[in-house]
């Protein structure tokens, strides 16, 4: 087994990517559950890459925290891109998503970016997210608002997209 304190998934929005391949390398995600006295961040995300050619797994990688913790809604996602760099995603509930990138293409256990906000002050959940063609990062979610748009006294959740290219930072998120 890969983790015993593997917190679920929420797949019923959003539909994560929990297990990306290339290969004989076999990449996967998951957010844990931890001891409410320990007081965590979020629910700690992790990573492992199993190995089909020497049949060994990789050790465990913490990407980083999505709150609040012992969330099941804070599934993580990963894809993978052209030159096999993994791009993953802690998932929140209601919070700003996190994202990192492998330092190595093909492992998980190379080292990742610091796990940054894709957004200032986002309240995201739910979080689907491929890799196009051209290496472009595609992020779909929910997305709260409260700009009185439709609800003047009170907030509404959004369908939202945001994309990352090569090199650049997330778009504005774009409301669907």
């Amino acid at each position: 087994s890969i983790s015993k304190m593997c917190i679920g998934l929420s797949i019923h929005s959003g539909i994560p990517g929990v297990i990306v391949s290339r290969g004989e390398k076999v990449h996967v995600i998951w957010g844990e559950a931890t001891d409410p006295a320990e007081k965590a961040p979020g629910v700690p995300t992790y990573a492992a890459t199993y190995d089909r050619a020497t049949r060994s797994l990789s050790t465990p990688s913490l990407i980083g925290y999505g709150p609040p913790a012992n969330d099941i809604h804070n599934t993580p996602c990963i894809t993978i891109d052209s030159k096999g760099f993994l791009h993953a995603l802690v998932g929140t509930h209601g919070r700003t998503f996190k994202y990192a990138r492998s330092l190595i293409p093909d492992s998980s256990a190379g080292g990742w970016t610091t796990a940054e906000d894709v957004g200032p002050g986002l309240l995201q959940t739910y979080v689907g997210m491929v890799c196009g063609p051209d290496d472009t990062i595609h992020l779909t979610f929910r997305l709260w608002r409260d700009d009185e748009k439709y609800f003047p006294a009170g907030h509404y959740a959004t369908l939202g997209y945001m994309s990352k290219r090569p090199g650049e930072r997330w778009s504005e998120p774009r409301i669907l």
